[in-house]
C-alpha cells in the first residue's frame, strides 16, 4: 500500500535532559528530531549525507528515517516557534498494510495539529504529540498481532524512499519524477532571498537536482540539520548517517552554539555525536 505521510513537523520537544550524552554539561532536547538546531537570524543552510539502507524490524509499526535540512520550525531566540518551516530531504519508510491502517487515526490528529500551527504553536505541539502517541499505541498493538500471525500478508513491510520538500504547516510534496536509492550521496540547500525560500535537493550519485521556490516575506530564525522519526515509536535499523559539508550562512556548524536534539525511540535513544567542524554523525 502506498502511503503519504506528514513527513515533517515543527519541533515537538517533550522533555530536555542534561548530561544525557557523553559530553558533560550538554543539554539534549528530546523530541521528534535528532541532530542540531541553530537559533538566530540565518539565511541559508546546507549539508551532504549518504542515504542509509534501512532494516524493517517491526512490521506493525510505521518506521521512518528522514534526513533533512531546513530553516525555521524550532523556537527562535524570542521563544516562539519560527514558521513556516521550509525543508527538503529524503524519507526512508517501512510500511506494511497493517502498520498504515494502525497509524491512520494518529496521523489524522497530527494533520489537525498542523492546521493549528500558526494560531498557537504550543497547542499544535501538544496535539501533535497526542496524535503521535495514538499512532504509536495502535502500531504497538498491530505489531503484537503481526508477531503471532493474525494479519498474515498484511504484515509484510514495503520499503519506500522518497525525495521531498515541505513548507510546514502545509503538507509535504514528493518529487515523484526521480528516485533515490540507499547509498546515494544527497545534498540539500535551503535559502531565503528576502522574499522566497529556495529549496534544492540534489542526488549526486544519480546526477539529478530539483529546486522549489516558495514565496514568503517571513525571515528565518532557526536552521536545522536533522534526522526525523516518530516520537516514542520503534525506529528501523539503519546505517550511521554522517552529515558533512554543513554550512550555515557560509560558516561551518562548529562556529555556532548549536542545540542538540535526540529522539527517544522505544528501541533506542537516537542522538547526534559531537560536531567536528562541518560534520557530525547520527548512529
Amino acid at each position: 500500500m502506498a502511503v503519504t505521510l506528514a513527513v515533517a513537523a515543527a519541533a515537538v520537544v517533550v522533555v530536555d535532559a542534561a548530561d544525557a550524552v557523553a559530553e558533560s554539561n550538554v543539554r539534549l532536547y528530546l523530541g521528534n528530531w535528532a541532530g542540531y538546531v541553530v537559533r538566530g537570524d540565518v539565511h541559508e543552510v546546507s549539508a551532504t549525507w549518504v542515504q542509509p539502507e534501512i532494516d524493517c524490524r517491526d512490521p506493525g509499526i510505521l518506521q521512518r528515517v528522514v534526513p533533512w535540512v531546513g530553516l525555521n520550525g524550532a523556537q527562535g531566540l524570542d521563544g516562539r516557534v519560527a514558521l513556516p518551516l521550509m525543508q527538503t530531504g529524503v524519507e526512508s519508510l517501512c510500511a506494511s498494510d497493517a502498520a498504515v491502517y494502525a497509524a491512520l487515526p494518529g496521523l489524522q490528529v497530527e494533520n489537525l495539529a498542523a492546521g493549528m500551527a500558526y494560531a498557537d504553536p504550543r497547542i499544535a505541539g501538544t496535539v501533535m504529540n497526542a496524535g503521535a502517541k495514538l499512532a504509536d499505541a495502535l502500531g504497538a498493538a498491530a505489531d503484537g498481532l503481526c508477531s503471532i500471525g493474525v494479519f498474515g500478508g498484511f504484515c509484510s513491510p514495503d520499503k519506500q524512499v522518497d525525495g521531498w520538500w515541505e513548507g510546514y504547516p502545509e503538507p509535504p510534496v514528493s518529487y515523484d519524477d526521480v528516485e533515490v536509492h540507499p547509498g546515494d550521496v544527497m545534498r540539500s540547500v535551503v535559502r531565503w532571498d528576502g522574499g522566497n525560500y529556495l529549496m534544492t535537493l540534489e542526488d549526486r550519485t544519480a546526477k539529478w537536482s530539483r529546486t522549489t521556490a516558495a514565496a514568503s516575506p517571513t525571515p528565518p530564525h532557526t536552521a536545522e540539520v536533522v534526522v526525523e522519526g516518530h516520537l516514542d515509536a520503534a525506529l528501523p535499523g539503519f546505517d550511521p548517517i554522517v552529515f558533512t559539508d554543513i554550512s550555515i550562512d557560509g560558516r561551518p556548524l562548529s562556529d555556532y552554539d548549536a542545540q542538540m536534539y535526540g529522539i527517544p525511540a522505544t528501541n533506542r535513544l537516537l542522538a547526534p555525536g559531537p560536531v567536528d567542524g562541518a560534520s557530525f554523525t547520527i548512529r
